[in-house]
């Protein structure tokens, strides 16, 4: 996997990122950083009653006028999906979620953007001058017996919001909708449409695109979790490798046919399809990943094998070590702009598919990258590199990895605590899940995480994995950080210039509306907004 941790460091010391000025090799015509986006947005969750489905929830009676949307009965629909970023109340997800879109005039009728209710239609307003679409509250329909809400907000301070339309950019070139970031504008499934009372939260980065016929997996498919490994293919002049791919996927059999997910970094819930040939499964050419958008720009991608070196497109062959599990292939596979030709944006060689087996296992060490602490502020942020492998280079479970904290202060190391009131937790914590991340403290995969009160006597930093696999309980040995030589510093501005904001991917944002989140300022300060 390409290290996103390394962009979010440069967009902290240049604190814009300009997507002209990041060039890709031959054949890429999307930036390079691009894939940041899935993980780097920093996500706000409004505090409001959230309700659970498993527990008694407390009816309210629809309004008089509100009645379900009906499309009209000749209304014509086109597929398309919606991808984004999902709050189930104990974390975010991503999805992407199959829609049909139909237009009668100005009139914009779309099926699917209910979790509860899938088949609830909702109607928004098309402006043909301003080119967007205004979708205001509206009724979804009655789940179990309960109302079911489409209900849009605005946060306000840190945990206030003001109900408001939803309003989308359309493309009609690309067909795309893009949820507009003039205001931010979270979508709620709510309960109530006086109050926030909510069953799901989507991110306010949110993006409809065509879905030319994506694959979909059989509702009962059964997965196992595999390692994905392999290396970024490039081109100056000769081929050569590039950055190792370390990612994660599924698979999945139902007869002949294999599924496999994760093989497209920019859409990783995106599947292809094989067939068995013999001890082997081939994979057609063409297959739709879906369209993935980029600063406004939309990137249909496709899944290509290809020849290695000569970049002709080729079937990729997957074979099977019945006795291993491993899954090799001998071609290259591209992300593609075409269907029929390997115009790439990522080409990977040397692919490898290995089962993950939750077996105990010693994690590898990880390591801090990088400290910086304002000791006046009382915070700073640290960045990490923890391998998702044993000490034997073996895969491991994500979702059984966490990651410890040390500080050595001249008497050893102490364990440090992740106190309740700094991070929001209901008692003081001592382990972080690796996948975590909650849009104030940490973002997921140990890519950052905000330090509290270390101390200017601080000398060194460690981390540490534990992983719980197999039943047991193991730990890594602790990496250690030179903090004396690090970035713990006292800063003040140097001239009068008006103070201006930028985030953590180096995007200027409005100073009277900061929402929780390290900033960065253009006189050299980092603050923090709780």
């Amino acid at each position: 996997m390409k290290k996103s941790i390394i962009v979010l460091l440069i967009a902290f010391l240049s604190m814009t990122i300009s997507a002209n000025a990041l060039q890709g090799k031959k054949h890429f015509n999307v930036p390079n950083d691009a894939k940041k986006e899935l993980v780097g947005h920093k996500r706000h969750t409004i505090n409001a009653p959230h309700v659970q489905l498993n527990a008694q929830m407390q009816s309210k009676a629809p309004k008089a006028n509100a009645e379900v949307v009906t499309p009209p009965t000749t209304l014509e629909t086109e597929k398309y999906r919606l991808n984004g970023y999902l709050f189930d109340g104990s974390s975010w997800q991503l999805v992407s979620n199959p829609l049909q879109i139909g237009m009668d005039g100005n009139d914009v009728y779309v099926q699917g953007f209910s979790i509860l209710l899938p088949e609830a239609w909702i109607k928004g307003t098309l402006d043909s001058e301003a080119m967007t679409v205004t979708f205001p509250a509206q009724y979804y329909g009655n789940y179990q017996g309960y109302d079911d809400y489409f209900f849009p907000v605005t946060p306000v301070g840190s945990d206030g919001y003001n109900p408001i339309d939803a309003v989308f950019n359309y493309n009609d070139e690309l067909g795309t909708f893009i949820l507009s970031q003039d205001v931010v504008c979270n979508i709620f499934e709510n309960s109530s449409l006086d109050e926030l009372s909510w069953y799901y939260q989507f991110d306010s980065e949110m993006t409809i695109a065509p879905d030319g016929n994506t694959v979909e997996v059989p509702d009962d498919l059964e997965t196992v979790d595999y390692a994905l490994t392999g290396v970024y293919m490039g081109y100056e002049d000769d081929w050569f490798e590039g950055d190792p791919l370390s990612g994660s996927a599924k698979i999945g059999i139902d007869g002949d046919d294999i599924y496999i997910q994760g093989l497209c970094s920019y859409l990783p819930l995106a599947w292809v399809k094989g067939h068995r040939e013999g001890d082997n499964y081939v994979f057609d050419n063409g297959q739709f990943f879906g369209t993935f958008i980029y600063s406004g720009d939309a990137y249909p991608l496709y899944f290509m094998g290809c020849e290695p070196q000569t970049n002709d497109a080729a079937q990729l062959v997957l074979t099977l070590d019945p006795e291993t599990g491993i899954y090799t292939a001998q071609k290259w596979y591209a992300i593609s702009s075409s269907p029929e030709e390997v115009w790439w944006y990522d080409l990977l060689g040397n692919v490898q598919l290995t089962p993950i087996l939750d077996a105990p296992a010693t994690p590898a060490m990880p390591s801090v990258l990088y400290l910086e602490y304002y000791a006046d502020d009382g915070f700073g942020y640290a960045m990490f590199d923890i391998p998702v492998a044993d000490v034997d280079g073996n895969p491991l479970l994500a979702n059984k990895l966490g990651y410890q904290l040390f500080c050595d202060y001249g008497n050893g190391a102490e364990p440090y605590i992740f106190v309740a009131d700094y991070y929001g937790f209901d008692e003081d914590q001592t382990t972080i899940p690796y996948t975590f991340g909650d849009d104030v403290n940490f973002l997921p995969y140990g890519q950052l995480a905000v330090v509290y009160e270390l101390g200017e006597d601080l000398q060194r930093i460690g981390i540490r994995s534990v992983y719980e696999g197999g039943g047991e309980t193991n730990y890594s040995e602790i990496g250690w950080y030179d903090a004396l030589n690090s970035g713990i510093t006292t800063v003040t501005a140097n001239d009068n210039r008006v103070t201006e904001y930028y985030d953590l991917m180096g995007r200027r944002v409005n100073a009277n509306n900061l929402r929780p989140g390290i900033y960065v300022t253009n006189t050299g300060k980092k603050i923090l907004m709780k």
